[in-house]
């Protein structure tokens, strides 16, 4: 009821902040001219066309049309879109009076948007350029569809971009990764209008998909103050440095004049099989196979506002965000209260006490997520030939995520958590006393604040025949963790302690991470052959990461005992230690030389070359070369080879933390926890198993590829490519110290049992084809038809040698003491092989009639693969095939079965209704995942957890919360 009255409130506000400036603008417009008219052009009307008219500027909306307020005179008004001669008209209004202009716009031979990334040849467009490139309208798009931020946005609209909504994965829960190409996250690059844009400090150390990357968090920047989107799909380490693996995506910021306003509110409706484990166990005692769930809500109020500065601007954009979580547990059926005289009698007891086992569901789903945020983007000119510019972020975000239930039985003594004895502590009392504090065991539970900030100044223009842009970047990231509903477990062994006086509450600790950037980029175009284009930059960039310690609860083994040193700290999060923390940074410098020739006008060839520095572990030298030729007015082939390079972040060098992680138990029977320390690369352990320092990934890329644009709305890329990467970095499963006592005793001096390292491990191969088929028609004047299907197949497997064995780069320590499949296992193979969909298609098509609009989406997400690295009982060691591994299946009557499961492809059905009901307001109805599709369910129970896990929270398809449905509303002011 909360949440609905503070929805209730923000909707009255913004309808408030509609009316009133609706109001101001009446006023004003007594004392004005207005200007309106329809843009249209051979295919119909002409949307996102740009409208000069003197200093104030606008853009068309859906059906061709603007308006525009002037100052009363003699005026020119000229409208232009990449792809469309531009159109100039000369008017005189009147004070008071509406004059109508109309454009009629032509071809100017494709219909493409010049692109920013990918080519340093201004006016290139994406079917010119010889790498394919996909350019997203996604200040078009966004207010048609569902989904509200820029990582789900680019889910549902390119298929080689995936990002999959983490859940029991620390505190990944709160950053989502995203991959391109089925690459890791730290293999993309990201900019922001060009400029390099900040990764963030999290880096991911839970068991899923993404295990031992860092990456960006594309979701800090807010999707209501982007233009458009482009995403280069191809190796440019050559022309961008380092992470430009699987290719670089370009947001560029809004630059238009003018007060919108946009409110979106929506949340799942939808139903799944919470009872699914515990009927599979007891087909006799059944429970409802279906459970109704309302969750997941989102408010989303967002608001640009724009300004034109003779031939600059400066345009404000500001968002707020409230998702509330989603839960899609199962019903845990495992056992909940100690035992009594040796039988399990958890339902006997939660039934004298009036509950039932759903007062214990765990949380398993999205986070609960509070953020906002704002840009601003800024560009004065100085004189006829140069301009100052500036843009500028900041975002905030405030995420709450579930742990795992430490049930009753849990906390007795001897419980997978209490120890059993102490020599020199009252074990019993310090069950009796974290029982009086949480009778009914507890849901710790993970917190966070995530801050960004970005910033770019510079000055850019011509001087003589060259343009120059000289620029200064920098960004910051930062994460607060913090666990509540928690306890120090420590803590109830110390005499005299209360219950009341037990800390639920811990600030763990926070990472931060920094970059400042200098860059001088220079271009002119020389009179050879047809076109010579000569780019040549330099880079200047210093890194900084660091690590703060807890506050001493959140950490410390608050006693003198040290059997109790694998119990200490916050449950679910325990605090860095004061071991931990530092500060680090580093600096590069790089050299670029990017080139583009037109030999003929048919034909044009194209090459990079960049050097770069660093000072942590050395130089590198990477190239590009590529080429695009005409056969025809419609018909092209492109083709590029590259080298590239990703330097091993900060956080894979400095990082350290002993963590519960819940791992599979050796017997297959579900997650068991145990305290696993991540230790630097250049850490005393990381030496005693031989592993070396880190250095740098290296890839070569190559891609081939047609463009087909035969006219009349019609459009059609399709391209292949393999990248092959040497040495890439992976985060090592757990080494214990074994029979070695040195190894043994650095781990239990850190509290933990097991220890992982970063190491450049092994090396891998993508293959892919992706294409893209789009076609556009109107039908008179009322009816409007756009159709897309794209498609990708990635295909990613780690190398192997003649005989089908894995490569691994593991040192003659770890060879010779057998932990070589500790170092990467299957379960890690999986997760670059088979966690991600191989196959993604995603068709698209949009009606509009008048002032209605539909559209109609089907995102198909291929079958992906969990393989699992633990072998069962004994019995099941002589059944073991072909590396599987088996456990006894509790699902399907104990029988032996293979842990290992591949999960079916599915089809995400969306649908959204809009309807203009004037030139300023536009209102939207949808539903995603429309038919409630969820992934397939696990099929063993040695995965499931005893029953909390329906779906797989490993694999990475498209999540598992349902049909969502959702209502818009737009308001648009020039």
């Amino acid at each position: 009821m909360f949440l609905l009255n503070s929805t209730t409130r923000k909707l009255f506000y913004t309808a408030a902040v509609l009316i009133a400036s609706t109001f101001i603008t009446l006023q004003v417009a007594a004392q004005t001219s207005t200007i309106t008219g329809k843009v249209t052009s051979e295919n119909g009307p002409v949307e996102n066309a740009l409208i000069l008219a003197g200093s104030q500027n606008t853009n068309t909306d859906i059906n061709g049309s603007y308006l525009l307020s002037v100052t009363p005179g003699t005026i020119t008004v000229e409208a232009s879109l990449a792809g469309y001669h531009p159109q100039k008209k000369t008017i005189t209004v009147e004070a008071g009076q509406t004059t109508t202009v109309d454009f009629v716009l032509e071809s100017a031979g494709n219909l493409n948007e010049v692109v920013v990334v990918g080519s340093r040849n201004p006016g290139r467009s994406s079917t010119e350029s010889p790498v394919p490139v996909d350019v997203i309208p996604l200040k078009q798009i966004a207010n048609q569809v569902g989904q509200l931020d820029v990582n789900q946005l680019l889910t549902y609209l390119a298929p080689s971009f995936n990002s999959v909504r983490q859940s029991l994965g620390d505190a990944t829960d709160h950053i989502d990764p995203a991959q391109l190409r089925g690459l890791g996250p730290d293999q993309v690059l990201v900019l922001v209008n060009g400029k390099r844009y900040h990764q963030t400090s999290l880096l991911n150390v839970n068991g899923t998909v993404n295990k031992g990357t860092t990456g960006t968090d594309l979701n800090s920047i807010p999707a209501s103050s982007i233009e458009r989107i482009e995403i280069l799909r191809d190796g440019a380490s050559a022309q961008y440095g380092s992470d430009a693996i699987a290719g670089v995506i370009n947001i560029v910021l809004k630059k238009t004049t003018g007060l919108s306003i946009n409110a979106s509110y929506g949340g799942n409706v939808t139903s799944y099989d919470k009872n699914y484990g515990w009927n599979q166990l007891h087909p006799d005692d059944q429970l409802p196979g279906s459970v109704n769930k309302t969750d997941g809500q989102n408010f989303q109020v967002a608001a640009n506002y724009g300004v034109h500065l003779k031939k600059g601007y400066l345009v404000f954009s500001a968002e707020y965000l409230k998702r509330n979580a989603s839960n899609r547990t199962g019903l845990y059926t495992g056992q909940i209260w100690p035992s009594v005289n040796g039988v399990d009698r958890s339902d006997s007891i939660n039934g004298a006490k009036g509950v039932d086992r759903s007062k214990f569901d765990f949380r398993v789903g999205n986070s609960e997520i509070t953020s906002g945020g704002g840009t601003v983007n800024f560009a004065y000119p100085i004189n006829d030939h140069l301009e100052v510019y500036a843009f500028g972020l900041a975002n905030f975000k405030d995420g709450v995520a579930g742990g795992f239930y430490r049930y009753p039985n849990n906390l007795r003594p001897g419980g997978s958590i209490i120890p059993s004895t102490e020599a020199d502590y009252d074990y019993q009392d310090a069950s009796a006393l974290l029982l009086e504090k949480y009778p009914y065991g507890f849901l710790p539970l993970e917190e966070s604040k995530v801050r960004d900030y970005s910033i770019t100044g510079g000055i850019r223009g011509s001087l003589g025949a060259w343009k120059v842009d000289l620029s200064q970047t920098y960004g910051a990231n930062s994460y607060t963790y913090l666990v509540s509903n928690s306890a120090n477990y420590t803590q109830a062994y110390l005499p005299g302690m209360t219950a009341d006086a037990l800390q639920t509450e811990f600030n763990s600790g926070k990472t931060k991470l920094y970059q400042a950037i200098t860059n001088l980029d220079v271009s002119r175009k020389h009179d050879v052959l047809y076109g010579l284009n000569t780019a040549l930059g330099a880079e200047f960039r210093v890194d900084g990461y660091g690590l703060e310690a807890g506050e001493l609860n959140s950490y410390a083994n608050l006693t003198t005992d040290n059997g109790l040193q694998g119990i200490a700290g916050a449950q679910v999060f325990a605090g860095f230690l004061p071991s931990n923390a530092g500060n680090w940074n580093r600096n590069s410098f790089a050299l670029y030389s990017d080139n583009e020739l037109d030999i003929t006008k048919n034909w044009l060839l194209a090459a990079a070359l960049r050097y770069e520095h660093f000072s942590d572990f050395g130089s590198t030298l990477n190239y590009k070369v590529a080429t695009r030729y005409k056969f025809t007015d419609w018909l092209a082939l492109r083709a590029a080879a590259s080298s590239g390079f990703r330097a091993p972040s900060l956080q894979q060098e400095h990082y350290s933390k002993v963590t519960t992680l819940f791992v599979q138990s050796t017997s297959g029977g579900g997650l068991v926890p145990t305290q696993s320390g991540t230790f630097p690369n250049d850490s005393k352990i990381a030496d005693i198993l031989g592993i070396p320092k880190l250095k740098q990934e290296t890839s070569h890329s190559y891609s081939v590829g047609l463009t087909v644009t035969p006219g009349k709305g019609l459009n059609l890329t399709v391209d292949a490519y393999q990248i092959d990467i040497k040495n890439r970095i992976i985060l090592s499963n757990a080494f214990s110290g074994g029979s070695n006592a040195e190894l043994t005793q650095l781990l239990n001096d850190a509290g933990a049992g097991t220890a992982s390292v970063f190491a450049n491990a092994i090396d891998t191969r993508s293959r892919g084809i992706e294409s893209v088929l789009s076609y556009t028609k109107s039908f008179g004047t009322d009816h409007h038809l756009n159709i897309s299907l794209a498609h990708s197949y990635i295909e990613n497997k780690v190398r192997r040698d003649d005989n089908g064995a894995i490569i691994i780069h593991a040192s003659e320590v770890l060879e010779n003491s057998g932990q070589v499949s500790k170092y990467f296992n299957r379960a890690d193979q999986s997760r670059i092989e088979t966690y991600s969909p191989r196959t993604k298609a995603i068709f698209t098509a949009q009606y509009r009639y008048k002032k209605a609009g539909v559209l109609l989406r089907f995102s198909y997400f291929g079958s992906v693969q969990s393989l699992t690295d633990t072998t069962g009982a004994a019995a099941a060691l002589a059944q073991n095939k072909a590396g599987g591994n088996y456990a006894f299946n509790a699902f399907d009557g104990g029988a032996l079965q293979s842990l290992d499961q591949k999960f079916g492809g599915k089809t995400i059905t969306d649908l959204t209704l809009s309807y203009y009901i004037n030139r300023f307001i536009t209102v939207s109805v949808g539903a995603n995942n429309l038919f409630d599709v969820y992934p397939d369910k696990i099929l063993h129970s040695g995965n499931s957890n005893n029953s909390i896990f329906t779906y797989s929270r490993a694999v990475s398809q498209f999540g598992f919360n349902g049909r969502y449905v959702f209502g818009k509303l737009l308001f648009n002011l020039p």
